[in-house]
């Protein structure tokens, strides 16, 4: 790894921080342990080579620690105490990019996998319904190398929040038809459902109570705000949304 040549604490940091997909892989372990493949799912750009050089890097400098996964197969990565205090620099980076950074977006950058799992990060489990809710998103304007996935589901029932690529076999409680792009800046707090572009793009079928709490849970508002996003498992969510 190539270094800035200077004893700086912030040159020193950058050498690890500042490479290449490795504040990505912070983000995504501030959120929990994760196995390898959890990891390349989340990040499907990068390599794997390149995922585990960056891993064994972070181990290396006690950013990262291994254990085995419950099942004996594999390994888990988790954040060290060290890793930890990397999470108000992760938290600081997306709220800067919250309020600078919306003009920048690409269409190709919505994906659907990418944006159910965020939205689905946070949700409170709290906030979970006992009884089984079903949400269906029917996506448009997709990318062409994603437009398998454009109908995904969300089965909520306390306290897990279970996305499938699949009908699950439920009968859907609600159903989103939107344009992916319109709908992840809506998500964003970039959008309200109140504008116009929101008006035209998406759609909710439902009961009204239904669609009311499935905005509710997944946080859409009528106007636009910023979202504060809490980088961290569902307890922590739970924590920081009461």
């Amino acid at each position: 790894m190539a270094g800035y040549g200077q004893f700086c604490p912030v040159a020193k940091t950058c050498e690890l921080f500042a490479e290449r997909w490795t504040p990505l892989i912070l983000r995504e372990l501030c959120c929990g342990p994760a196995p390898f493949n959890g990891l390349k799912r989340r990040l499907p750009l990068m390599s794997k080579t390149l995922l585990a050089q960056r891993l064994r890097e972070l181990e290396e400098r006690g950013v990262v620690t291994t254990t085995a996964k419950p099942g004996g197969v594999g390994q888990l990565y988790a954040l060290t105490p060290a890793g930890e205090e990397f999470r108000p620099i992760i938290e600081a980076l997306s709220l800067w990019g919250q309020r600078h950074t919306q003009s920048i977006l690409r269409p190709e950058e919505f994906d659907p996998h990418f944006l159910l799992q965020s939205v689905r990060g946070q949700i409170p489990r709290s906030a979970c319904p006992a009884r089984r809710f079903v949400i269906c998103f029917e996506f448009s304007g997709i990318a062409g190398s994603k437009v398998a996935g454009r109908r995904w589901w969300f089965v909520i029932e306390h306290p897990e929040v279970e996305i499938c690529m699949k009908s699950p076999g439920y009968p859907d409680d609600v159903v989103i038809s939107a344009d992916l792009e319109t709908f992840g800046r809506v998500w964003m707090g970039y959008l309200g459902l109140d504008d116009d572009q929101a008006r035209r793009q998406i759609a909710f079928a439902g009961a009204a109570d239904a669609v009311e709490r499935a905005k509710s849970l997944m946080g859409l508002y009528d106007r636009p705000r910023e979202r504060r996003f809490i980088f961290g498992p569902p307890e922590m969510v739970d924590a920081m949304r009461a």
